[in-house]
């Protein structure tokens, strides 16, 4: 109920207020061009900022932010170690507007009625899409060039990495936020398939490389009873279908075709529509037949996260033959977890091995921006800057050092033992922000990390996938407005076509003859338009320095 009562205000103030913006349009602009004026006028003393070391700021200062909150975080962001101890060196206070559920209502409502924070805090605070309405409108104010002035190690940070500052710099030429980034090399592997090693063992079956081999074992998964429980309840491949880590996009690659989600991809610089592809038919093809035979999990279109991975947690015996996943513990739990191995791409017809590979971070666009209510943009940036420091990076994420961490003699850091009754989440929840945190933690600070039990699972599964990985991805960059309004209506048409046929040629087996008829209407719906888009798009960002 409380979530329609903001909803319904929500509308009304947002109508409201559109009809205000158009008026008030060059204003604003004119206002967030004059606070990046205004700052570049200043001098630093004038401004009470401190351009180096700590405090930041001379005299206390006090900024509001809104953020979201981690399901896991039990105290209050002021109560936190980590917040107190920043506190206290920067002379920076911060009035925490902490959201679990409702941040997206909350957060609208606010730009709807100008009743802003100082600041957006941390990964999940602001989407693309509010960057690209809200920055250009003057509500978000444009950092470039304050950064090299408020922020030099963020400044440092952007000019080793060009990439980094192509993926934020928005089609107007401004940047609206500092982005989250995490580094590893785990992070270049998205979703791993599992096979029961203990069911291949028992029926005498070797791990499967070809497709044929695979359909062969997935009919001994389902006829034989591995699980012995003298039931045909075996599941001998289940999946969960358009999901990023455990779904079916790099299973494409065994015919020659890498999926995603987004079902675009780049190769040789031209972007490509997956599910136009001839590829995309045969793989398609392949998976009816499958499920034609009983081979997939007849739930795959309609169970959610929650279902399947109680299936795979069955209790008594397990459910599952293959599956996709991130981490086999998170689908089929502590207990069964040690019969599951990362089964190798398979070849496809023609001796194809491909798997996906991404760029070796977790990156998010909203880390931090600056709203154009705020008075002291020139100290918010220099307390982010002092956040994103190698010592207080490490500690937002994971944790205080002498509660969550150890640094050690050699310049390295481990984790200290996570207390019983907690898990590491928990913990490293208990005194920071974690996953909720704006910092960067490059490969460099990265590699200083003990690695913990994920860490070291995800390094095993790269070692199997990492000779097969291409990166196919479409870059992760901003649209101007219009053509972020414009795709939106042309893949909704587009998508939730594909997303109709796919499941049901799969389960219906009716590909190749529907297959003409369907390119023709994905013209009709506007596809080269939408395909024009992205290319021109992909090639701005391509010419960025």
């Amino acid at each position: 109920m409380k979530t329609k009562q903001w909803t319904k205000i929500g509308l009304i103030t947002t109508l409201a207020f559109s009809l205000l913006l158009s008026a008030c349009s060059s204003d604003k602009n004119t206002n967030a061009g004059g606070a990046a004026d205004k700052n570049g006028a200043k001098g630093a003393d004038a401004l009470g900022v401190n351009m180096t070391g700590l405090p930041i700021a001379s005299d206390p200062i006090t900024l509001k932010f809104m953020t979201t909150k981690a399901a896991q975080q039990k105290k209050p962001h002021e109560e936190m170690k980590v917040v107190k101890d920043f506190e206290a060196t920067t002379n920076v206070h911060i009035e925490w507007d902490a959201a679990v559920e409702g941040y997206a209502e909350k957060k609208n409502l606010m730009f709807a009625g100008g009743e802003l924070p100082d600041v957006f805090f941390g990964a999940e605070s602001l989407t693309d899409d509010d960057l690209m309405k809200y920055g250009p409108q003057g509500m978000l104010i444009p950092l470039e060039d304050l950064i090299p002035t408020y922020a030099p190690h963020i400044q440092s940070i952007l000019e080793a990495n060009p990439e980094i500052k192509k993926m934020i710099t928005a089609p107007d030429g401004h940047i609206y936020s500092i982005p989250q980034i995490q580094e590893g090399p785990e992070q270049a592997l998205g979703d791993v398939m599992f096979i029961n090693k203990a069911w291949l063992d028992k029926l005498g079956l070797p791990v499967p490389s070809t497709l044929d081999e695979f359909e062969h074992t997935l009919k001994a998964f389902k006829e034989k009873d591995p699980n012995g429980n003298n039931k045909a309840d075996e599941i001998p491949f289940s999946f969960l279908y358009e999901n990023a880590l455990n779904g079916i996009s790099s299973f494409h690659g065994a015919f020659g075709l890498l999926d995603s989600p987004a079902h675009i991809s780049v190769k040789d610089d031209k972007v490509i529509f997956n599910p136009a592809q001839a590829e995309f038919k045969e793989a398609t093809a392949f998976l009816g037949k499958l499920f034609k035979q009983g081979l997939i999990d007849k739930e795959v279109f309609t169970h959610d996260r929650n279902v399947y991975f109680a299936k795979g947690k069955n209790e008594g015996v397990p459910l599952y033959g293959v599956f996709s996943g991130f981490r086999a513990v998170n689908v089929v739990g502590p207990g069964y977890m040690d019969q599951y191995v990362p089964l190798p791409p398979l070849k496809g017809a023609s001796g194809t091995q491909l798997w996906n590979g991404f760029n070796p971070h977790y990156f998010t666009r909203a880390g931090f921006a600056i709203t154009s209510v705020n008075e002291h943009p020139e100290a918010s940036l220099r307390w982010i800057d002092e956040l994103y420091k190698e010592k207080n990076a490490l500690q937002w994420t994971y944790g205080p050092i002498g509660t969550t961490l150890k640094e050690n003699p050699d310049g390295k850091y481990s984790f200290l033992p996570t207390p019983e009754g907690m898990n590491f989440d928990e913990f490293r929840h208990s005194e920071a922000p974690g996953n909720t945190t704006a910092t960067a933690i490059l490969m460099a600070t990265a590699d200083k990390l003990e690695s913990n039990e994920a860490k070291l699972e995800r390094m095993e599964y790269l070692k199997v996938y990492e000779p097969f990985m291409q990166n196919t991805t479409y870059p992760n960059m901003l649209f101007s407005a219009e053509d972020t309004e414009r795709m939106a209506i042309l893949k909704a048409d587009v998508m939730s076509y594909v997303l109709q046929m796919q499941p049901n040629w799969i389960m219906n087996g009716s590909v190749d003859k529907e297959w003409d008829g369907y390119i023709k209407k994905l013209d009709d719906m506007g596809m080269k338009e939408m395909l024009d888009i992205l290319q021109s798009n992909y090639d701005r960002y391509q010419s960025l320095k």
